[in-house]
């Protein structure tokens, strides 16, 4: 691939990240998202009459877990929405005939929801920050940190379900993104129990599934190693973004 190739593909896959994520805005989801996010801001004020410490840690954990499912059902349904209605409606035609390949595409429309989530994270999570400055006095820098893990984690969901939607129906690839989602937090407990059973086809099993699925139990300790976790989630989007981009390579269009 040439300087001006590689240029090229970068241009068009930011081009279509930017019209992806202003398509994501004018979605009425986010009127949804936006009011869901009342009872988070109402919350730390209908919380007076507890302790201070018990008022913000329960503030806290029930924030970040408000914006986690918010943030699963964009990943959800957004990331559905990315490239199986342009399959349906063929209007890929017109975006495919203009990208150098198809995995510029498939970086592109996983781009425009990045964007999509970067913002409804930095929107949620100011204002859980700012709620918890407002009510304690006090800044609360685990919340960034939370943020940003979430964040990372929602981006690795994303590229599987963009990889299954490349070569599936809505139905199959939401089924089976919840079932990735689910075992991928619990990999740790199916590794210890084939090892109490063991067998050797259950420990086989095991050891398969942990190099093939995502580790998603990796994100559920906050603040450490950091740089090793966002290492982790790049190789593994890239990994599943380009077994996307060669399914939809092979797909009949």
């Amino acid at each position: 691939m040439t300087l001006g190739s590689f240029k090229s593909s970068i241009l068009t896959s930011a081009s279509i990240a930017y019209y992806s994520f202003l398509e994501a805005l004018r979605n009425r989801l986010f009127l949804g998202i936006i009011l869901l996010a009342i009872p988070l801001s109402s919350a730390a004020w209908l919380l007076d009459t507890y302790n201070l410490g018990f008022q913000v840690r329960l503030v806290t954990d029930a924030g970040l877990t408000l914006i986690s499912l918010i943030g699963l059902l964009v990943v959800l349904f957004f990331s559905l929405d990315q490239i199986i209605p342009d399959i349906e409606r063929r209007t890929i035609y017109f975006v495919i005939t203009r990208a150098p390949s198809r995995h510029v595409y498939m970086a592109g429309r996983f781009g425009g929801i990045a964007l999509t989530l970067l913002f409804l994270n930095t929107l949620l999570g100011t204002l859980l920050f700012v709620i918890l400055r407002m009510q304690a006095g006090a800044w609360f820098f685990e919340v960034p940190v939370a943020m940003f893990i979430m964040f990372l984690k929602q981006l690795l969901l994303v590229s599987i379900v963009m990889m299954l939607a490349a070569c599936s129906t809505k139905i199959v690839t939401l089924s089976l993104s919840v079932l990735i989602y689910v075992v991928g937090h619990g990999l740790d407990i199916f590794r210890m129990l084939a090892e109490r059973k063991g067998s050797a086809l259950l420990a086989s099993l095991a050891d398969f599934f942990i190099f093939v699925l995502p580790d998603f139990s990796l994100y559920e300790t906050r603040g450490s190693a950091l740089a090793l976790l966002a290492v982790y989630t790049m190789a593994a989007v890239f990994f599943y973004l380009s077994l996307g981009g060669a399914a939809l390579d092979r797909r009949d269009l």
